[in-house]
This record gives C-alpha cells, structure tokens and sequence, in this order.
C-alpha cells in the first residue's frame, strides 16, 4: 500500500518538510515526502524526496491535478500548509478517499467558522469563549463609545496582509474610503500575543496536547521568535475550542492575546492547519506530525503533554542554490 505523503503548497515550509521525512525515518516507515507547488522554485523543493508543480488554488483544475499527482507518486496522506486551499481540499476529501489517498484537513463547517473572521468572533460569542469586541466599519463609526485605537483587518485574510492599527475616529474614516466592505474592526489585545498548537485525533475527536508558545518578534506576518509558555488556563481553553469544533482532524492553532498578570485571555483566530511556527512545538516535544501517522495507522499512540516549557526559537534566512 502507498505511504508516501504529499505537503501541499510546499513553498517556504522546508522546516515542516524536514520534520515529516524525521517522522517517518523516527517510525521505521519506509516512506517519501512529495512537495507540491505552482511554482518551479520552490524552496521546499531542494529536500523533497519528490517534486510536483501543480496548478495554483484558485484554478479550477487543481483538485484533479493533485488527484493525479497524488496517484502518480504513491501518496497515502495529503498536509495542507495554506488557508486558501483549506476549503477546497475538504470539499474533495471523500473523493481522494475512495482512491485510498487520505487528506488530513478539517469538515467544510470548522474551515468555514476559521476562514471567515466574523463567522469566528460570532462563534466564541455563541460558545461562551473570552474574545475581542469586534463590528464592521460602519456600526464602529455610528458607535460614539467605540474606543481608540483600535485594529482593522480583512475578515478573510491570513499572514496580517491588509492589518491596521486604527489610530482615531478620523483614521477609522479613511479606512472606509479605502475598504472594500469587507473589513472589520476589533478592540486592541491586551498583555501578549500567543499562538497555541493543539492535536486532535482524527479517530476520537480527543484534544490530547496543547501548546502555547508566545510571539516575541513577527515578520511579514510569520513568526520569527518564539518562546513555549506553560499557562494552564490557555491550555484549557484551547482544548475546549478544540474540541467543541466540528470534525477537526490533526492539528489546529489558535492565536488570542493572554495577560499573565490577570489570567485573561482574548481568542482571536483560528487556523485548522499546522502554523508557520509549528516546529518550536515539534522541537520542544509535541510530535503532531508523529501522532498523525500512528492515529491514521492505528498504531500505539504516543501522544502525551511533556513538552519542555520556555524553550525558545530564533528564526533566521538560509539560503539554498541550485542550477537553473
């Protein structure tokens, strides 16, 4: 039987790559990774086993061709990396699996909830979670007790492209004038800003692992340090999230703005995908990637929450060459 796996929208995630070629060398399986990309240079291409240039997203032939591709390089298991090709590839997930090929991505419900930020907030709201005032221009301008400064953003958007600390009344107008309806506006988080990993398993629906690890530098909308916290009230929240989700599969992570001295939390998003700063939690023990394998293969779990506390990561460029 086929136990190659395919990293969708491979590009930059070199990290995540290297870690899923570990994992299968860790589980004695013998397996290869494939990158697939529109694009020829991908960088994930340098260390993948397999290389595959597939159709961008947005083409209306991209599931059939990650078909084929999947079927041509022996490929068990799909990893989307990238918010735009969440919902296709779950909409297509019980066609891959009538051919054997398993895509590891949440039901169309959660992605919808995750890739709309409105649909999120109203979510929270609904399910009792500690979250940010949020509104649309418009009832923020009519509001005379909206509070400045504040945060505008696209509600469907990812890696912080079109995010604006909003200044004033006057500032949010201007935003108006520019925006193309779609934006919404949100109260400033207070204390510090933390992305938490957590690991469902497909089979029981079970958040056994929870991570936090808070932001200390960003760049271009990508985590650049990190450092893992140990906050007992973030883990729990998040699981809970977690869980109360419909049909999450594998990995998700939350981004909310936590104050130590308080213990108050204010949940943001969610990314049903593993995050850019996946391997700070792969490096300090949360074996999501391990713990995916054994579920899918029904093998003896291994999952546990002894992942090392304050351990820090620090992001640098590398670069790699090759004859074009």
């Amino acid at each position: 039987m086929p136990n190659n796996l395919l990293l969708s929208c491979a590009g930059r995630r070199v990290e995540l790559l290297q870690i899923w070629k570990r994992t299968f060398l860790d589980l004695g399986i013998d397996a290869q990774v494939v990158a697939a990309d529109a694009q020829p240079f991908a960088p994930a291409f340098v260390l993948a086993d397999r290389q595959a240039i597939v159709p961008k997203v947005c083409d209306p032939h991209f599931v059939d061709a990650m078909l084929r591709t999947c079927q041509n390089n022996d490929v068990r298991w799909v990893i989307p990396t990238i918010d735009t090709e969440l919902p296709i590839l779950s909409e297509a997930r019980e066609t891959f699996l009538s051919h054997g090929i398993e895509i590891m991505v949440s039901d169309t419900e959660t992605i919808a909830i995750a890739s709309d930020k409105r649909r999120t907030h109203e979510w929270f709201v609904a399910n009792g979670f500690p979250t940010f005032r949020q509104a649309d221009i418009a009832t923020a301008l009519a509001d005379p007790d909206w509070v400045y400064p504040c945060f505008a953003k696209p509600a469907c958007g990812s890696r912080s492209i079109g995010a604006r600390r909003i200044e004033s009344r006057e500032a949010l107008c201007q935003r108006q004038a520019e925006s193309d309806g779609n934006d919404v506006v949100e109260s400033l988080g207070h204390g510090v800003e933390v992305t938490v990993d957590a690991w469902i398993s497909p089979k029981t629906g079970k958040c056994t692992c929870v991570v936090p690890r808070q932001r200390i530098e960003v760049r271009d909308g990508e985590v650049a340090k990190a450092k893992t916290i140990d906050a007992p009230e973030i883990i729990e929240c998040v699981r809970n999230v977690a869980e109360k989700l419909p049909g999450v599969r594998g990995t998700i992570c939350v981004q909310l703005f936590y104050e130590p001295s308080t213990k108050e939390i204010a949940l943001m998003e969610i990314n049903p995908r593993f995050g850019g700063g996946y391997p700070l939690t792969d490096a300090a023990g949360g074996y999501f990637t391990r713990w995916l394998i054994e579920d899918s293969l029904g093998l003896p779990s291994t999952t546990n929450e002894d992942w090392m506390r304050n351990l820090v990561m620090l992001r640098y460029d590398q670069s790699c060459y090759i004859k074009g």
